[in-house]
């Protein structure tokens, strides 16, 4: 097991994957080790869906990839990179065997902040144990769609908030280049 400092600094976001199912106990695992994030007001607004069913995870794909065309549509001379990215991609989800979507809680004033604290326990967790991961916002307007929600049996009163795929990185991940962050002290 990897040094926690050695994790946060050699996670990245994989988008190419091996065949190799993530067993149902690593799944487990990840679950568990969200459910250990910080949450506000005493809530845990968290419920997930694990999807393992490529039929579903094709769907999803086409119907997330569809809905973030339209957004950039209009603007796609402004984000023209982003843009063609995506009218080129295949499968929004880079074939992974698993996607695990963060649901949280609606009424919960914190629950963007608490599932996506959640998600990042869960990705640290699975790189940890050679597992890769990714976070797919370009799923979001498929999640958004009350209509797919009901279909994949979401909980009532809850909404998307983390599509993570997880799997076994095929090569490499190439670190990107982090710039040094504007910092304010005021003492």
């Amino acid at each position: 097991m990897k040094d926690i400092v050695e994790t946060i600094r050699t996670r990245r976001s994989v988008r190419e994957y091996t065949d190799e199912p993530v067993s149902d106990d690593d799944i487990k695992f990840l679950i568990d080790c969200a459910r250990y994030a910080p949450f506000g007001s005493m809530q845990q607004p968290w419920s997930f869906l694990v999807i393992t069913n490529k039929e579903i995870m094709h769907m999803l794909s086409e119907s997330g990839k569809k809905g973030m065309i339209s957004i950039l549509e209009p603007i796609k001379n402004i984000s023209k990179q982003s843009y063609d990215y995506l009218v080129s991609l295949k499968d929004i989800f880079y074939n992974a065997p698993v996607l695990i979507i963060i649901f949280g809680n609606k009424n919960v004033l914190s629950s963007v902040i608490d599932c996506s604290m959640a998600a990042q326990n869960m990705m640290l967790a699975a790189h940890s144990r050679g597992i890769g991961s990714c976070w797919i916002g370009n799923a979001m307007p498929a999640l958004m769609d009350e209509k797919i929600l009901k279909e994949l049996g979401a909980l009532a009163g809850y909404k998307a908030i983390a599509p993570l795929i997880f799997g076994y990185p095929k090569g490499k991940t190439i670190m990107p280049e982090r710039i040094e962050p504007e910092v304010k002290w005021l003492r």
